[in-house]
């Protein structure tokens, strides 16, 4: 989903009414406009823009009034509807509209034309001073650049060089030039609590596509399984190679690296990942540990735990069970040893290059009510995937996933994976997801917004911040 932004934050205004007040025109339209703003105001912080019912689009025929120069195959009808804009504004088409779509094709090119809808306020509209009654109404706007986000997009088209001849989609999920598609149109909703915005670090096209497609799916399960949250897209990408600062990185919520990329970072790139950090941002790293020991050594790991639970469900003697489980957690407290040294040799090869605030803790240290465990998803355990386990480690702003979780979002992994395999891991994802979010979130609050101070320190105070002021010495 796109970025919507918040409405502007500023106090409401209405008419102060005593006896004797003399109404004309101009405080009849301050207590109305207080009104319109309040209910604006409501709707834009509290749902999304789109379209609430109606407002197809279908081929029609031209009408037969019109020039001979105009009948052609460019016509559609939209449907009635309401939609309601960025601002919340509402968009009321009360009966069907015909529309003649005039955009062209040049050198054989393909070209995208997106059909929108705006809100127009008629008290901007020239009108004749004896109308009482002003109609709010709307714009049909015909664009082959990327909608804005005050555009309620309802139909796009992509048309070729030559006669164009309007048709409905043969398949409604893969429309071919010149067929209508509706894909794209977004539906009012209520605003999720948190937005969450990701960016990869890459060196290879290839690879970029490949893991914005596993985040764009695990995007697309939170409006099912976390509607309180939600993915920006597109995912943003950034060279590698570059040298990147602060300002290329703040405005994403999480940045994405592979274990592989660490070495490969310049030096200014670092330390913009060293404050991206410290500003109460999140890195999440992936290293791959297919074929190495560390997976044989997670993988006998898991045995001999899910052998210590079976043993506890058999009906065999107390005195024998008693001896065999002693041994079983010998084995397990010994790999345990033996995993957390090689864990730490990977921290290592990288650790300098990406300095931690605090020490790093394995997924089943952390506590309980920890967010990557508990919310919105509750994890005893981490899950294996196909059988083959996976270790997590968080510590501050950095979160290091040790196998190839990313892959099964996008169901790119090569291995037979069951459909609850699937599930498990994208809870997980969303569970990373849902802490990068509160994480921003939460640094955001305790921060002193530099938009605020030059305008405190340069301005008097408001009379509201003098009451609080005095209230405050009064206690």
């Amino acid at each position: 989903m796109n970025d919507f932004p918040y409405p502007e934050i500023k106090p409401f205004e209405r008419l102060q009414v005593s006896d004797g007040l003399m109404i004309n025109s101009e405080r009849w339209r301050l207590a109305h406009e207080y009104h319109h703003h309040r209910q604006n105001m409501q709707y834009q912080s509290l749902f999304l823009p789109g379209i609430i019912c109606g407002l197809g689009v279908a081929p029609i025929a031209a009408p037969a009034d019109l020039p001979a120069k105009f009948r052609d195959g460019r016509w559609v009808q939209i449907q009635p509807g309401i939609a309601i804009d960025l601002h919340g504004n509402f968009i009321v088409v009360p009966e069907p509209l015909d529309f003649r779509i005039s955009s062209e094709a040049f050198d054989l090119k393909i070209e995208i034309v997106y059909l929108v809808l705006n809100y127009v306020d008629p008290a901007k509209l020239k009108r004749l001073p004896s109308n009482e009654v002003l109609v709010e109404t709307f714009r049909v706007n015909e664009r082959t650049g990327l909608p804005l986000n005050t555009d309620i997009e309802i139909c796009r088209l992509a048309i070729a060089e030559g006669i164009l001849e309007i048709q409905k989609p043969i398949d409604m999920f893969a429309p071919s030039v010149s067929q209508l598609d509706l894909r794209y149109r977004l539906q009012a909703k209520l605003r999720p609590q948190n937005l969450i915005n990701i960016a990869c670090l890459n060196s290879s096209n290839n690879k970029q596509r490949l893991i914005s497609q596993n985040f764009k799916f695990l995007g697309q399960a939170l409006t099912s399984l976390a509607p309180s949250l939600s993915l920006i897209e597109p995912i943003g990408n950034l060279n590698i190679n570059a040298e990147i600062g602060l300002g290329n990185l703040i405005n994403y919520h999480l940045i994405y690296l592979t274990s592989e990329q660490i070495p490969t970072l310049n030096e200014a790139t670092q330390l913009a990942l060293q404050e991206y950090i410290a500003n109460g941002n999140l890195i999440l790293i992936e290293a791959s540990i297919r074929n190495t020991h560390l997976e044989n050594l997670l993988t006998i790991q898991q045995e001999l735990k899910s052998a210590s639970t079976k043993l506890k469900r058999t009906s065999a003697s107390a005195i024998d069970q008693s001896s065999i489980q002693a041994e079983l957690q010998t084995e397990i407290e010994a790999i345990a040893i033996k995993v957390n040294s090689h864990t730490q040799d990977l921290l290592n090869s990288f650790s300098s290059l990406v300095p931690q605030a605090s020490s790093m803790l394995a997924f089943s240290d952390l506590a309980r009510d920890h967010p990557l465990r508990s919310q919105p998803f509750l994890f005893d355990r981490l899950p294996a995937i196909a059988e083959q386990p996976i270790q997590i480690l968080a510590g501050g702003g950095v979160i290091i996933v040790m196998g190839d979780l990313s892959t099964i979002w996008g169901g790119n992994s090569d291995q037979e994976l069951t459909r609850e395999n699937l599930r498990t891991c994208q809870e997980l994802g969303i569970n990373i997801l849902n802490y990068a979010a509160q994480r921003s979130v939460i640094a955001a609050a305790i921060q002193v917004n530099p938009k605020y101070t030059n305008i405190s320190n340069t301005q008097p105070e408001t009379e509201q911040r003098r009451v609080t002021n005095m209230i405050d010495q009064l206690k």
